[in-house]
């Protein structure tokens, strides 16, 4: 059998490392998003044992007071949002590692290991 085309097995080298280059980038933010999530969760699970009917609320490097109810409304969009997005990148991270597994395993073909 000849040596497989250089160029075929550069090409797929390449495909191999942007994937994982993705892959990487995907596990970072849905890592940074699963702490946003317990954050939100941690902050809603605080929030239902005060007393008060207003709260400050984080605003950048201010503090602006708002009702509670509302300020636990908004925490509850929050979480929603964020394990949709989490979702995404779920699936986003599962076609990735497929994608690798595939083209590790033409690149054995190719190469005849």
């Amino acid at each position: 059998m000849s040596a497989p085309p250089q160029d075929i097995v550069k090409e797929m080298s390449n495909s191999l490392r942007n994937t994982r280059s993705q892959l990487d980038m995907t596990v970072v933010q849905l890592t940074q998003l699963q702490r946003q999530k317990k954050i939100a969760e941690l902050t809603d699970d605080e929030l239902g044992n005060y007393q008060n009917e207003k709260v400050w609320r984080s605003c950048g490097r201010m503090f602006i007071n708002q009702d509670k109810q509302a300020y636990t409304v908004d925490l509850h969009r929050d979480e929603k949002e964020l394990e949709e997005q989490i979702k995404a990148l779920e699936q986003k991270r599962h076609y990735l590692e497929i994608t690798m597994e595939n083209t590790v395993e033409s690149l054995r073909r190719v190469l005849g290991n």
